[in-house]
């Protein structure tokens, strides 16, 4: 039986695993997007904005597809589903709130106004892989 001391110490590395995944995955979508097929898992789903999408290769060409970005993080939230995924080492479902802007921000003229979102994902790393995916999101702006 785990101690309490190990189940404060898995706690931190899920938080730390998380975290790290999310922030990673940000940096990529605004500095390099074309590298973002590698956080989803090839039979991923996406909703973006209600826009049904499958599998990671089309995900990411949808995703390039987008104007230039900059993310800002308000909320991380994330809980273990591992009871429903039991062939999966870990599984979380990440809640994100914040605010993008889209555009370039060497086009100065055009004011760049923020959009608050929504994402929620789940994210697994596989029994016997170090490899974090993403296996189905949603992404909704707060209109």
């Amino acid at each position: 039986m785990a101690t309490t001391m190990d189940q404060q110490k898995k706690c931190r590395e899920d938080i730390v695993a998380v975290e790290n995944f999310s922030k990673r995955y940000y940096d990529i979508f605004d500095t390099r997007r074309h590298d973002i097929e590698k956080f989803y898992q090839a039979q991923a789903k996406l909703v973006w904005n209600g826009t049904e999408l499958d599998g990671s290769s089309t995900i990411a060409k949808y995703l390039i597809a987008l104007p230039p970005t900059r993310h800002n993080i308000y909320a991380l939230d994330f809980f273990p589903m591992n009871d429903l995924f039991p062939n999966e080492a870990k599984t979380f479902q990440v809640f994100v709130s914040g605010a993008v802007v889209y555009g370039s921000p060497e086009s100065n003229s055009v004011p760049k106004e923020k959009r608050l979102f929504s994402h929620v994902f789940v994210l697994t790393v596989y029994i016997n892989s170090s490899i974090w995916v993403i296996t189905n999101e949603c992404f909704r702006f707060h209109e």
